[in-house]
């Protein structure tokens, strides 16, 4: 059993007047948060000192604020990816400075890895009833595949060391997480033990143990790789989280807040 079940969660430190995140990411041991702003949309952070080391001008971003939707990095390639709603494209930044833009069908609103260092991109349309998760190459931006989600206003997909997919989908009440095999179908879901109110976004620690931003609730919610309930935790944050990073290697989750001024370090 992993010690993310047994070890309970404790705040050790707290990024003050952070706000307005879009999405975080971890690469070569620095924090990368995206922010909603027109310049220095990135901000680089040590996690050994939790000190701002520098921030990055993404020229090709589009100038709305809202339209910033996720931010994950790529270790081997040296990179972070940037999902724009705004202008339905994906952004690759590499670190020496250059830019790619990748044009995607629908809004992109959550990014992931896979195992091999592609990149998925949950895509969905305004109303979030026709939506889909796109895998494109991680070097041109080249898709490789689509699939047709059969669930409605998906957020965000991860894919477990299995080769499975892990969706987190609806609103309000209706929130859920689901497998979904390769033709989209839904093949299991959450038990009902655990009511989720829109689950904006995941991270997976390297058991297969999936952390939940259950945002209406006001709480993270941890699941096994079977999507049984395992427990609540930080259930006292006073606003929503929003956005989720996991360091596997020091076992600690960052959580940053909607409304809330910050981005909460928490040790497992």
């Amino acid at each position: 059993m992993s010690r993310t079940t047994v070890v309970g969660p404790r705040v050790i430190h707290t990024f003050p007047h952070v706000d307005e995140v879009c999405g975080m990411t971890l690469l070569n041991k620095e924090l990368y948060v995206l922010r909603q702003r027109d310049f220095d949309q990135v901000e680089v952070y040590s996690v050994a000192a939790f000190t701002l080391l520098r921030s990055l001008s993404v020229r090709r971003l589009s100038s709305r604020p809202i339209n910033f939707a996720d931010i994950t990095s790529c270790e081997h390639k040296q990179c972070v990816y940037i999902a724009d709603a705004g202008d339905a494209c994906i952004l690759r930044v590499m670190l020496h400075g250059s830019e790619s833009q990748w044009p995607v069908s629908g809004y992109p609103r959550g990014l992931s890895m896979t195992r091999s260092s592609n990149l998925l991109v949950t895509c969905g349309d305004g109303a979030g009833r026709r939506c889909s998760l796109v895998e494109l190459s991680g070097d041109n931006g080249e898709r490789l595949r689509e699939i047709a989600l059969q669930v409605e206003r998906p957020w965000h997909v991860v894919q477990l060391d299995d080769g499975q997919f892990v969706v987190s989908h609806g609103f309000f009440t209706t929130g859920r997480l689901s497998r979904v095999a390769d033709d989209g179908r839904v093949v299991a879901s959450n038990s009902g033990d655990v009511d989720l109110n829109s689950p904006y976004r995941m991270a997976v620690d390297t058991d297969g143990f999936v952390f939940v931003a259950d945002a209406g609730n006001q709480r993270i919610v941890l699941f096994d790789r079977t999507l049984s309930h395992v427990r609540s935790m930080l259930e006292w944050l006073r606003y929503r989280p929003w956005r989720l990073c996991y360091d596997t290697a020091s076992r600690r989750l960052y959580v940053a807040e909607t409304e809330g001024p910050s981005i909460i370090v928490v040790q497992l």
